[in-house]
């Protein structure tokens, strides 16, 4: 059947899922040293983005060589995040053991609003570094300002990055095949979205990109066909008509080369009877 095929549609939805599972998969095991997580989520993102573009060769491959490249600035971006999250864990173990009421409301505020944008960072610069070339702080400023910009798909997008742990507390004996599927779901929505976030920023940045179609292979119909049809017939009937001119032209020029060359033979002759009476005459 043609659904079996391995071009249909439908072993082409289960190639993708496999993909997104095995790539889940290998950014978790990655993941597991805690320090190299910004590594696997750069090289998980980047493999995602090539796979919905069409443009992934391979997925351990392109990972592993995608984690080998940002290596050291992923370390450093994690290391960063590591320590920033460690000191506002310390900061909320601190007011909830605290028993001021008065400035508990307020430091309990600024706090939220600070972790939220830790969240936010979080969650936006290992798919930013994964996509562009930028310094750590270039990129923790850009990934702060593209969350606040889409503010509300990323709170979406972390919503779905942790709802399987809340999930797997109350099915705890399924909680890794609920997680795999909420990850690949998340993956493959997250991955269309910065692609075309990222597009956009491209175009603001760079202007739009130029695509150049080559007129053999576009596709029309009606009576764009016609018109392409009538002016294929009027280039080759004007090519047509180049290439005799071209060749009376080449046997005009023949003719008056024959001829220059008939009267300069006529001439040597008359020259030469001409000689030959003179020497008679003496």
């Amino acid at each position: 059947m043609d659904i079996f095929r391995y071009d249909s549609d439908l072993m082409q939805g289960i190639s993708r899922v496999a993909d997104l599972a095995w790539l889940n998969i290998l950014c978790f095991i990655c993941s597991i040293p805690l320090i190299t997580i910004g590594s696997a989520m750069t090289a998980k993102y980047y493999v995602a983005m090539k796979l919905e573009r069409g443009e992934a060769l391979g997925v351990t491959r392109t990972f592993f060589r995608n984690f080998k490249d940002n290596f050291r600035q992923n370390i450093v971006v994690s290391i960063i995040l590591v320590l920033i999250y460690a000191f506002f864990a310390l900061d909320w173990y601190l007011i909830i053991k605290s028993n001021a009421s008065g400035m508990q409301v307020v430091a309990v505020g600024m706090l939220g609003m600070f972790s939220a944008m830790v969240l936010i960072v979080s969650f936006c610069i290992f798919p930013m570094i994964s996509r562009f070339e930028m310094k750590n702080f270039d990129a923790f400023r850009n990934a702060l300002v593209f969350g606040l910009v889409h503010f509300f798909r990323v709170v979406l997008g972390i919503f779905m990055a942790v709802i399987p742990f809340i999930i797997g507390i109350w099915y705890f004996k399924w909680a890794w095949l609920i997680w795999l599927f909420i990850a690949c779901v998340a993956l493959y929505y997250n991955s269309k979205f910065f692609i075309k976030a990222f597009d956009k920023v491209e175009e603001r940045t760079f202007g739009p990109k130029e695509t150049q179609e080559d007129p053999d292979y576009v596709l029309t119909s009606g009576d764009d066909t016609d018109q392409i049809g009538e002016s294929a017939e009027t280039e080759q009937s004007s090519e047509s008509q180049e290439n005799e001119d071209m060749n009376e032209a080449a046997e005009a020029e023949d003719k008056e080369m024959s001829e220059e060359m008939e009267e300069t033979e006529e001439s040597e002759e008359t020259e030469e009877t001409e000689d030959d009476s003179e020497d008679t005459e003496e």
